[in-house]
């Protein structure tokens, strides 16, 4: 399995395996014990105030003190029923069981008291379990003068949570499940249409915002029994009657800050305030909870796959944060989600991620190095290898050393590809170059790396022959055509082979194209059509004219035309292999005053243009230049020149020869005649070999040899030869030298 699909594998395994624990810390309540810490904490900080319309009668230490041991006579509670109803209350709530009689007269006193003030006065019932009959509850209700003298009836059942605190209530209770639900004791005084109250969630339990312990006003019940509480304190008050005293056992763990227990009657008057404010805080239902749960969890997962360690170590910690933002944020809005689950989601998935991704790596990494170390076809150096302590020491030391084996071996291919006698480049699959050598840079003169095959072959291929190049680069590899020919702009002539690279799977990895330079194969080819050319057509022309000349009565003029030809012969042999000769031997120079060189050359060949009566005209203004030149050859390219302009003068002409300085630093030399000029279709060509005109309107055709030796001896000497007709009529022939230099 390689590293991509097991890496994918182990992903798809940890987050299963995360879901199905957060699950299960969801549905056990795994992470009860921090989320349970985590808002005692939070709603520390923003307790509200307690309400100042409540007040609590508290059955205190020193009210038992004054009153007697509880239970107390029925008649004190009647008494105080009517103290309270005396002073105009709001409500009542008489937070004490009566679910048993006692001596007639005092229910029956407290039975009047509770019916006769103006004040609604509100009564408990209580639940025992397990119940009769295979009941989950049994409800047990007051004695039913205290139920029909009551304003109303409804629970005070205490939650606990998992850690024994008192955190939560709910607002209706049904020991029933198709039984009637009743309400909380102190939602009684609501209004009707609260849907939290009375609605079909109203079993659900809601947390209490509790305020800071101790809170809400409190008088005692001796006092209030004995008048010395004034009117004003219970006017217009909710009024909760309940124990206090630390040996009723009425007091219950909160997570009030203040430490201590919190007395049941405080409880109910967190209770009513929460009620009148509507704020209670309400937990998260299931379904929101598991997605908000899971979700953190399984977004870091994808992360895992998207982005670098380091980063998503950032994210990992940005994501805790944001958990605990999110709770918060919800609280203000009271509304609870416990973070727990999804805190432990993230902190379970990074280690367990990395764990297995390192562990993957490792197993990849030991894969991958013992085939390398048994892989000997590419072992140019040897590797030498660390004794870490740890096994991931160890694999990271081999990593090292074959990475940098890897990179000497890298670079000595890419100089030993560098090296190469020939020039070659690599394409990958997408056909775009990402190798070249250096000498493939020098031919072309353009550095194609980087780019694609097509825009290469385009800086590298003549235009006439581009289609023959696709042709073979579009197709398989044949036996009939292992190679391509072609020219490059730089007239450069080569052939290209391709062959395929592929990895060990097989898998096409791209292509090498190898380029030989055969350039001075294909001119030698060149040369040797011309040689044939030559001594198939041209010298045997002369020839087969001196035979047939010998086959004749032999007279002057015979003789004449035998020694022109044989002269004409010798002078093509010359010149061909003065022009090869020139191209194998060195450049032997010496200085030479110009002027007097082309003076020598125009007197050698006064006898022929006297003959015609053709005369010269030198005109120099070159101020005695000289020019670095090998003599002999320099003269034979200047008679050539005023040869031609003699030969192709009319008679009585006149030949001007100019000698002057050109540009910077060089010498020209012009050659102007009076003949009927170069054919048009000649011109472009004129200094190659071989070049003769079609036409018998222009100058007599011939074998094109002495241009050709001319072009060869001014290159030679680092100069350049033109020609063009004059404006005039005629030939016009400028040869341009660099002047010699002062040593």
């Amino acid at each position: 399995m390689n590293l991509r699909l097991r890496l994918a594998v182990e992903w798809v395994l940890i987050g299963m395996f995360a879901t199905s624990i957060l699950v299960a810390a969801l549905h056990w309540k795994g992470t009860a014990s921090f989320d349970h810490l985590l808002y005692d904490q939070l709603t520390a900080a923003q307790r509200p105030a307690a309400d100042g319309d409540i007040l609590i009668v508290a059955i205190d230490d020193p009210s038992l003190l004054a009153l007697g041991k509880w239970p107390w006579d029925r008649k004190l509670h009647a008494r105080l029923i009517r103290k309270i109803q005396g002073k105009q209350p709001r409500a009542i709530f008489f937070d004490i069981l009566l679910s048993e009689r006692s001596e007639p007269q005092a229910d029956q006193s407290l039975a009047a008291a509770m019916a006769s003030g103006p004040a609604p006065l509100f009564i408990p019932l209580h639940f025992s379990t397990p119940g009769n009959n295979g009941h989950d509850y049994d409800t047990i209700f007051p004695v039913p003068a205290f139920v029909q003298a009551a304003s109303g009836l409804g629970h005070v059942n205490i939650a606990f949570d998992d850690d024994g605190i008192v955190r939560r209530t709910s607002l209706c209770f049904a020991p029933d499940p198709d039984g009637k639900s009743w309400p909380h004791l102190m939602t009684l005084t609501a209004k009707a249409d609260r849907a939290d109250i009375t609605g079909p969630r109203c079993a659900v339990p809601r947390l209490i915002p509790y305020s800071h312990r101790g809170s809400f006003a409190e008088i005692s019940y001796a006092d209030l029994l004995a008048g010395e509480v004034p009117d004003a304190l219970i006017r217009n008050k909710f009024i909760i009657i309940g124990a206090t005293a630390a040996g009723m056992g009425d007091n219950f763990p909160t997570p009030n800050g203040e430490g201590g227990m919190l007395s049941g009657v405080e409880i109910m008057a967190n209770v009513l305030a929460a009620t009148r404010r509507g704020d209670f805080i309400r937990p998260l239902s299931d379904i929101p909870t598991y997605a908000l749960s899971l979700l953190p969890m399984w977004v870091l997962m994808i992360i895992f796959l998207r982005f670098r360690p380091q980063l998503v170590l950032t994210i990992s910690l940005a994501t805790l944060i944001g958990i605990l933002a999110v709770s918060i944020l919800l609280l203000t809005n009271r509304i609870w989600f416990p973070p727990g689950t999804a805190l432990l989601g993230v902190l379970m998935v990074y280690p367990l991620w990395g764990w297995r991704r390192l562990q993957a790596i490792s197993t990849f990494m030991d894969t991958e190095l013992r085939s390398f170390d048994q892989s000997d076809d590419m072992r140019v150096w040897p590797i030498s290898y660390s004794q870490a302590t740890d096994i991931v020491g160890r694999q990271s030391e081999a990593l090292a050393h074959a990475i940098d084996h890897m990179r000497d071996l890298r670079r000595f291919v890419s100089d030993t590809l560098a090296d190469l006698p020939d020039p070659m480049f690599v394409t990958d699959p997408d056909d775009r170059v990402t190798l070249t050598n250096k000498l493939l840079d020098e031919r072309l003169g353009v550095d194609i790396y980087g780019r694609l095959l097509t825009d290469a072959l385009d800086l590298m291929v003549v235009a006439e022959q581009r289609p023959q190049v696709d042709r073979y680069l579009g197709q398989p590899p044949k036996k009939d055509q292992e190679f391509v020919r072609f020219v490059s702009p730089a007239q450069l002539t080569f052939v290209m082979r391709r062959s395929e690279v592929r990895s060990d799977s097989g898998d096409l990895r791209g292509h090498i194209h190898y380029l030989t330079d055969i350039t001075a194969l294909a001119k030698a080819e060149v040369d040797r059509e011309e040689v044939l050319q030559l001594l198939s057509h041209d010298m045997r022309a002369p020839q087969s004219t001196i035979i047939a000349l010998l086959d004749s009565p032999i007279n002057a003029d015979a003789k004449k035309r035998i020694e022109q030809n044989a002269r004409r012969t010798m002078q093509l042999a010359q010149d061909f292999v003065e022009i090869a000769r020139m191209g194998e031997s060195d450049f032997g120079g010496e200085d030479v005053l110009l002027v007097d060189l082309v003076r020598e050359s125009a007197d050698s060949l006064w006898p022929l243009a006297h003959e015609r009566g053709i005369r010269f005209s030198f005109h120099d203004t070159s101020d005695s230049a000289f020019v670095c030149a090998e003599p002999e050859s320099l003269h034979r390219a200047m008679c050539n020149l005023i040869d031609n302009a003699i030969k192709f003068s009319p008679d009585n002409g006149v030949i001007r020869v100019e000698i002057s300085h050109h540009a910077k630093a060089y010498v020209a030399v012009t050659i102007s005649d009076q003949g009927s000029g170069i054919d048009a279709d000649i011109l472009p060509a004129l200094f190659s070999r071989f070049a003769t005109t079609r036409h018998q309107t222009g100058r007599f055709r011939g074998v094109g040899l002495g241009l050709a030796f001319v072009h060869a001896v001014i290159t030679r000497h680092k100069g350049s030869v033109t020609a063009q007709n004059g404006e005039n009529g005629g030939a016009r022939f400028t040869v341009t030298l660099p002047e010699a230099r002062d040593e």
